[in-house]
């Protein structure tokens, strides 16, 4: 009876053992289905200090990432407080699409798991299984405040576990690795952090109109206004046939892109001969540049008009050359009743050409083809115009307003970019 009572309590103890073996059998298992769900956590830069009107700028950055990455395929897009994630199959596929969306401070391929010490461990486990390494830190910030560990408790405890498992080196202050940890509506794990490009969602700061030429310069500065929320049009010059159609075709290729930063981006390629002879036929030969300069602009401002554009872009550095120095910007620009902005004003050539290779625009932008303002340069241009006597000369060309009238009339537009 003992003996047969003694045998019943051991296969209840091997009973309990299989239940128990088993159970952590499943759970190891659906540890690690979760955690190969891979999501993209986006964190939002100068958006989170706009206050009131913050929201605004939320769902324009949402709608400006949705355009994005519809193309790519089937994405689901959540927001926990200032943090976007993207989930769906290969996800990971549309790193280099969000680097380029402005409004985002940082960017991270992440492990999404359940929120259990177990789980995240497993994550981690794939993350470093990956990382080359002598030192790490272990970062955590636990926003759901009814996980049972604080982000302190998260660090020593992951961090035992790096270190035991991968015999590296915790190091505080300089580490190789950062473990990054963020306990939300999942636990999000990762290693690597992208700097976003900042400034503001494209469109929340109405529309621009860059005066774009062949150059480095003009498309740094449609990039920096895209940056603070500008859409854009585009205004173009071109003396066909003193241009050729090739040098059109490299300013809409610079564009296109720009136009991967920008959005899409409405191209006008404004026939500037007539009006060009008639200034190097009638005109001063040292004021030449600045009326063309001021032809353009009365142009463009027409433009920005009819599309309710409210504001001119430039890529005019002070100095540069001669059409750019304090008098000379004062007589182009002396008759546009709009803003007209310049963010290269203060720079050099070799920040304005650093800016230039990283957007992708330099290697076209150093393309040799002619261009409507080096054919028609002066040999002497003035340096410092006054803006009376440049008036004057100005009066010998007639009827303006019709010259101006029929070069928007013969003006080509296209649309540039997704």
């Amino acid at each position: 009876m003992t003996f047969s009572f003694l045998n019943s309590i051991h296969d209840i103890d091997s009973l309990i053992d299989n239940v128990v073996e088993a159970k952590e059998v499943l759970i190891h298992r659906k540890f690690t289905w979760r955690i190969m769900n891979r999501e993209i956590l986006i964190k939002f830069g100068e958006i989170f200090l706009k206050g009131e009107n913050r929201r605004k700028f939320e769902i324009a950055l949402l709608e400006n990432i949705k355009k994005r990455i519809n193309k790519f395929g089937d994405f689901k897009i959540k927001q926990m407080g200032a943090v976007y994630s993207i989930c769906g199959e290969n996800v990971e596929n549309l790193m280099d699409e969000i680097s380029k969306i402005f409004g985002i401070s940082s960017f991270s391929l992440s492990w999404s798991v359940e929120k259990n010490l177990e789980a995240i461990k497993e994550a981690c486990k794939n993350e470093f299984d990956n990382v080359n390494a002598s030192s790490f830190k272990v970062e955590a910030k636990r926003s759901d405040k009814k996980f049972y560990l604080n982000s302190a408790q998260i660090c020593n405890e992951i961090g035992d576990f790096i270190s035991n498992k991968y015999n590296l080196r915790v190091d505080v202050h300089n580490p190789d690795v950062i473990l990054k940890i963020e306990i939300k509506n999942s636990a999000y794990v990762y290693c690597h952090n992208n700097k976003g490009l900042g400034g503001l969602p494209v469109g929340t700061s109405g529309l621009g109109t860059v005066l774009i030429s062949g150059g480095i310069d003009s498309p740094v500065a449609s990039f920096m206004m895209a940056k603070r929320g500008l859409r854009l049009n585009a205004v173009h010059y071109s003396t066909p046939p003193y241009t050729s159609a090739r040098s059109v075709d490299k300013v809409k290729r610079i564009l296109d892109v720009v136009s991967r930063y920008s959005g899409k981006i409405k191209f006008f390629n404004v026939n500037f001969c007539d009006i060009q002879k008639k200034i190097k036929t009638l005109c001063a030969e040292e004021l030449t540049t600045i009326i063309s300069r001021r032809f353009m602009y009365k142009i463009a401002q027409i433009i920005c008009t009819n599309e309710k554009s409210s504001c001119l872009i430039t890529g005019e550095s002070l100095g540069q050359v001669a059409s750019q120095t304090v008098g000379a910007i004062n007589c182009t620009s002396h008759d546009v009743d709009i803003p007209i902005f310049r963010p290269l004003i203060g720079m050099d050539k070799e920040e304005i050409t650093k800016i230039a290779k990283k957007i992708g625009t330099f290697d076209i932008s150093i393309e040799n083809f002619e261009d409507c303002c080096s054919l028609f340069s002066p040999k002497n241009p003035k340096i410092n115009p006054i803006l009376k006597f440049v008036e004057g000369d100005e009066k010998k060309l007639g009827d303006m307003k019709q010259m101006i009238n029929d070069a928007i009339d013969n003006s080509e537009v296209s649309e540039i970019g997704d």
